[in-house]
């Protein structure tokens, strides 16, 4: 299955978010802080929906 863009950037958003949550309870140190990986994914799922509203 071939993923575009805009569904690349919203899947790679939700993979932040959800290393965001795994850094933050186990008290991890993967890279960023916890808060930093819940910046990442806020921007990568802005640019996902902007691409697809572009699309459309």
């Amino acid at each position: 299955m071939k993923l575009k863009t805009a569904e690349t950037l919203i899947l790679l958003s939700v993979i932040a978010v959800s290393i965001a949550a795994v850094v933050s309870v186990w008290q991890l140190n993967f890279w960023l802080a916890g808060t930093q990986w819940i910046l990442i994914g806020i921007v990568l799922g802005i640019y996902g929906i902007f691409l697809k509203m572009k699309n459309a």
